[in-house]
């Protein structure tokens, strides 16, 4: 029998619990690939194992091993109810360094006397050097009460936090009245390479089976920044965009630079292959949820490791490519062609100053065509030339390290060797890990979701008087591309092929659980900066109680 729905009224001590749970994770230092990041997954599940609830079932708190050897561990936790309808509230503990707090920084992760110590050395500065527009912000938002600062903080121990209030709130009511079962994953490596929320997608279809799950929704619990009055931060998310690394190797003619057109300036045509990429907003991702933000250059550097007078033998960059309705296959088909006419343009251009210049050379390069091949042919190449072993041995042995583009730099390179290859070229390929994006579809338990996430920021606005939207796609790279996915084949097999390093490919697994999955979360202020905070009232009061009614009108619908 399933059990009655529970009434959605406002719980009087969200905020109170809440904002305790977040000062306690936030005082756990977990900066990603730290020893604290190692530690931190431990002390959760000792917090956990203190709640009654589990107390009465250990079994129900276990850890999981986060991907690709990362030294971190995932931590769950389940409140069983009546069925098998599941909600997953997933979140990552990690954080970027405290190293930008300077003198701050023994108490980056101490709230309190972080928030004393920040008003105090602010409030000094306005009367000595005064204070940049940013500080003017955080002082003000620290001085009005609402505000408090830590690294970690926003993103996203709050977001823990609120998970876990509404986690502990669902396990004090009695068993007959819980109409579902609530999973809540803390997970590592979000600000690295998304190990600990790619470890989840391959381990729940194994812990849904144990355990008789079924996986009905997503609730996933990232940050959003806003520098204005919050409108645009009090939001709920209907997907993710995704992104893909996008490389390019650029390779030229070297030559002495006094004899430039006795070579094939690489350089020239990396100038033009940046112009026609960097912030084009023609180049970016759209769909009817909304526009991803144009690519961005992310690493540019070049052959040389010393100086001389020797032009530059290739240039490498890659672009960030955010995307919202693209697959890879579109978006390396989108850059080829690209490159095609960046190629041709750019040795137009510098066979027409070859002529300027009277140089004999120019005749020549007036019929010069650059070739733009992609990784997969580039090591079809490497392979018909040197041998699949040799290959194959020359990737292996490149160590993939903390720096996916510096691996998949050495790798390319290291191929266009062994395949022959001569300038002027362009290899593209995929330099890290894709970020698939995510959105509702038009499936039941998809309607489902979307109907509830609409419903409740709708009324909750009404009763709160403040602002909630609902909008297509958080525009941040987050885990939740890496849950509730389907296997796309061959978007794995473009991947698998076009990807240097086979570290940086993680193929969803043929059994992987779909389901839909949102975002809802804290909103504040410069993230990933020494004067982060988040805005307590909503982080603390609004989004548990938004969870709670979203989660009960998905049992509900089951």
């Amino acid at each position: 029998m399933t059990a009655p729905l529970l009434t959605a009224t406002m719980q009087g001590d969200w905020f109170a619990r809440a904002r305790e749970l977040a000062l306690l994770l936030t005082s756990w230092p977990s900066v990603t690939g730290q020893p604290g990041e190692t530690a931190f997954a431990g002390l959760l599940e000792a917090e956990l194992r203190r709640w009654p609830i589990f107390a009465a079932h250990p079994e129900n708190v276990w850890l999981g091993r986060a991907r690709s050897g990362h030294n971190a561990w995932n931590v769950y936790a389940l409140v069983e109810g009546q069925g098998t309808q599941t909600v997953l509230l997933a979140g990552h503990y990690d954080t970027v360094s405290t190293d930008d707090y300077g003198a701050w920084q023994p108490l980056a992760g101490e709230t309190e006397a972080l928030l004393e110590a920040m008003c105090q050395t602010l409030e000094a500065q306005v009367n000595s050097r005064g204070l940049e527009a940013a500080e003017r912000l955080a002082l003000a938002d620290l001085q009005s009460g609402e505000f408090l600062p830590g690294r970690g903080l926003l993103d996203m121990k709050g977001g823990l936090a609120a998970g876990l209030a509404v986690l502990e709130q669902y396990s004090q009511l009695p068993p007959e009245q819980r109409p579902g079962n609530l999973l809540f994953v803390a997970t590592p490596d979000e600000e690295g390479r998304s190990s600990g929320a790619r470890a989840v997608a391959h381990d729940l279809p194994d812990i849904a089976a144990r355990r008789n799950l079924n996986l009905v929704a997503g609730l996933n619990l990232d940050a959003t920044a806003d520098v204005g009055s919050g409108e645009d931060g009090r939001a709920a998310y209907l997907g993710t965009v995704g992104k893909v690394l996008l490389s390019a190797l650029v390779v030229g003619c070297p030559t002495h630079a006094a004899y430039p057109f006795d070579g094939v300036s690489a350089s020239l045509m990396t100038a033009e292959l940046l112009r026609r990429v960097e912030a084009n907003p023609e180049l970016a991702d759209r769909s009817d949820q909304g526009e991803a933000a144009a690519p961005a250059c992310l690493e540019l550097r070049d052959s040389r490791t010393q100086y001389d007078v020797t032009t530059p033998a290739w240039v490498w960059c890659a672009f960030n490519v955010l995307t919202v309705q693209r697959q890879p296959s579109e978006v390396l088909a989108l850059f080829h062609s690209l490159a095609e006419e960046v190629a041709a343009s750019a040795q137009a251009e510098f066979a027409r100053r070859a002529a300027g210049a009277g140089s004999l050379n120019a005749p020549r390069l007036m019929v010069q065509r650059p070739s733009v091949l992609t990784f997969a042919e580039l090591r079809a190449l490497a392979e018909a030339r040197m041998g699949a072993e040799a290959v194959q041995l020359r990737i292996e042995g490149t160590l993939s390290g903390p720096d996916p583009l510096r691996a998949s730099r050495e790798i390319t390179v290291a191929l266009m060797g062994l395949a022959g290859v001569d300038g002027p070229a362009i290899i593209l390929g995929f330099g890290a890990l894709h970020y698939p994006h995510t959105h509702l579809a038009d499936r039941p338990a998809d309607r489902v979701l979307q109907a509830a996430v609409a419903r409740h920021t709708q009324n909750l606005a009404q009763e709160t008087g403040l602002s909630l939207r609902v909008r297509g796609h958080f525009a941040g790279i987050s885990d939740m591309s890496f849950l509730g996915q389907a296997a796309n084949l061959p978007e794995q097999n473009c991947l698998r092929d076009q990807t240097p390093h086979p570290a940086h490919v993680d193929p969803v697994p043929a059994d992987a659980l779909e389901f839909p999955i949102v975002n809802i979360g804290p909103w504040g202020r410069d993230y990933h900066q020494r004067l982060e905070r988040i805005h307590a009232p909503y982080s603390f009061q609004t989004v548990p109680e938004l969870l709670w009614r979203v989660m009960q009108d998905v049992w509900q619908a089951g």
